[in-house]
């Protein structure tokens, strides 16, 4: 299948100059704004991470809630990778640069349980929390495969709080950001047309789900890991890493199934 191109950051903008009272995200109408939010270091400093804590045998990795791509890129330098998201919006910039995603729910991904490896980074965990990716996580690994998981002790470490402004040939947008201590942040974005003055603003919550070194330890045990480690990273504040093992004696026949979806399953980022 063709894909389609990405959303562009003018179409987030004229999105919200057209219907300011619409229900924008950054998983759906915003998705351009959410990509200009990465820092361009994130996805080799955090295949750094995932790299250093998988064996040298691994050959197949799966990420769960690759978002935009981010990570995908870096990692195929040396893996077979494959991304799982459900945001139809963002699978278009990894689509668009030829790499392999699927469309489908990270907490219940479309593929068999054929993988070396498998992945979760923060953005994800934020979005799902660690139990459920854990448990997908398990089912999508071979045994004896590998889990990598990061997750956000802090909602900072995922949306810092302040004011930045972006800017294209026409559109100059302003984005506002509150975390409160609940975890729930309030992304306001200002859009302001240069040709003909007319601004909007549209507001997006979200809720960040955090834990604790203790909290993804038991996530990954409960999902049936073993071997499983935890630690801090002294240059990422606000994270913690986990990795866990998957029996070897444990679901051996899933061994056999394959990763990706057959022709009859939806495979789509349109």
């Amino acid at each position: 299948m063709v894909a389609r191109r990405p959303p562009t950051f003018a179409d987030a903008c004229r999105a919200v100059l057209d219907d300011s009272a619409g229900d924008h995200a950054a998983d759906t109408t915003l998705a351009p704004i959410h990509a200009r939010t990465v820092p361009e270091t994130w996805g080799e400093r955090r295949a750094h991470l995932v790299r250093t804590r998988f064996p040298a045998d691994v050959e197949r990795v799966l990420e769960l809630g690759c978002g935009i791509g981010a990570l995908l890129g870096p990692l195929s330098a040396r893996y077979d990778v494959v991304g799982v998201d459900d945001a139809r919006a963002y699978l278009r910039f990894p689509a668009a640069r030829g790499e392999a995603v699927v469309r489908g729910r990270p907490t219940d991904p479309p593929v068999g349980a054929a993988f070396d490896a498998a992945c979760v980074l923060e953005r994800s965990a934020a979005r799902y929390g660690p139990l459920d990716l854990c448990v997908a996580a398990y089912a999508s690994l071979r045994p004896g495969g590998i889990a990598v998981v990061a997750v956000p002790t802090d909602p900072r470490a995922v949306i810092e709080p302040g004011v930045e402004t972006y800017s294209g040939a026409r559109y100059f947008l302003e984005r506002a950001v509150d975390v409160a201590g609940d975890g729930t942040a309030v992304v306001d974005y200002r859009v302001t047309d240069r040709r003909t003055g007319d601004a909007a603003v549209a507001t997006e919550r979200r809720t960040v789900a955090t834990t604790s070194a203790d909290g993804l330890a038991a996530a990954l045990r409960t999902a049936g890991f073993e071997d499983v480690l935890v630690s801090g990273e002294s240059d990422l504040p606000g994270l913690v890493v986990g990795r866990g093992v998957r029996p070897v004696e444990t679901g051996a026949a899933g061994a056999d199934l394959e990763a990706l979806p057959s022709g009859d399953e939806e495979r789509e980022w349109e």
